[in-house]
């Protein structure tokens, strides 16, 4: 099991300081090398955005839901025969190993961005329930291989539809972003950035995975502090690691945080 990267929780090093300072006598004199937190930086753990909750906005009638939003590489490498196993290519070995993940979790409300021969898109919105699973199976099936690896616009996507989702929500509940990819990004399309903007954030929720099929070497998403990140060589890896998803967090013991860890 891979451990949760560390730099997710710096929330908690800031909440636990807070304790203290307020624990001391108020003409007690701050240590020269204690780190200042600006009463300006208060805005910038706010999550959901507020730009995203609109007025009269339906509130979830499961605030605890698990919500998995997959974006899903459909780009021209996805169409090659590298481990495939017993399928045509990596794109049919990709949709089986969804095909299974989704019929198992019929209780999360999962959601797809791809892109394709056809461009990038949110697919399907967050949801569940039977229906919802047809409409995920069959845009899944319809995607054909082809074109470029935009994945920092095909993230960004996913990560506006949690954002969204987690205002109906209050911010309260999980939420995941699922990479499937098979290469590196396009030009222009590294995802760096946004990756730093989802960790930087204490109070974003949203947990960053990513499972790299058959990749050969590093990934720009392979970053041990901010990305659940898992190699995939074979279809049953693929699946091991999309079935490991959930398991990350649930796995995760507040006893082993390390509190020099989290502070600067």
């Amino acid at each position: 099991m891979r451990e949760r990267p560390p730099g997710r929780w710096p929330l908690i090093a800031l909440l636990a300081g807070a304790a203290a300072l307020a624990a001391c006598d108020e003409e007690e004199e701050v240590a020269e090398d204690t780190p200042i937190v600006e009463v300006s930086r208060i805005g910038d753990i706010v999550w959901p955005p507020l730009a995203v909750r609109e007025a009269g906005m339906a509130i979830s009638e499961d605030p605890l839901a698990e919500n998995n939003m997959v974006v899903l590489d459909m780009s021209g490498s996805m169409g090659e025969g590298g481990c495939s196993g017993d399928h045509r290519n990596r794109a049919e070995a990709a949709k089986e190993a969804l095909f299974r993940w989704i019929a198992a979790n019929p209780g999360d409300n999962i959601g797809l961005v791809s892109f394709a021969s056809d461009g990038i898109a949110l697919a399907v919105p967050l949801g569940r329930g039977e229906a919802h699973a047809e409409r995920l199976v069959a845009e899944i099936e319809a995607l054909i291989p082809g074109g470029g690896t935009p994945l920092a616009s095909a993230m960004a996507l996913g990560v506006e539809a949690l954002e969204r989702h987690a205002a109906r929500q209050n911010g309260t509940g999980t939420y995941r972003l699922i990479v499937i990819t098979d290469g590196e990004a396009s030009s222009g399309e590294s995802p760096r950035a946004l990756v730093a903007e989802v960790a930087g954030n204490p109070a974003n929720a949203i947990e960053l995975h990513t499972i790299g099929f058959c990749i050969e070497g590093g990934h720009a998403l392979n970053d041990p502090h901010a990305v659940f990140y898992a190699d995939a060589n074979s279809p049953e890896d693929l699946a091991s690691g999309l079935e490991a998803v959930a398991g990350e967090a649930a796995a995760f013991d507040a006893g082993d945080i390390s509190f020099e860890e989290l502070t600067p």
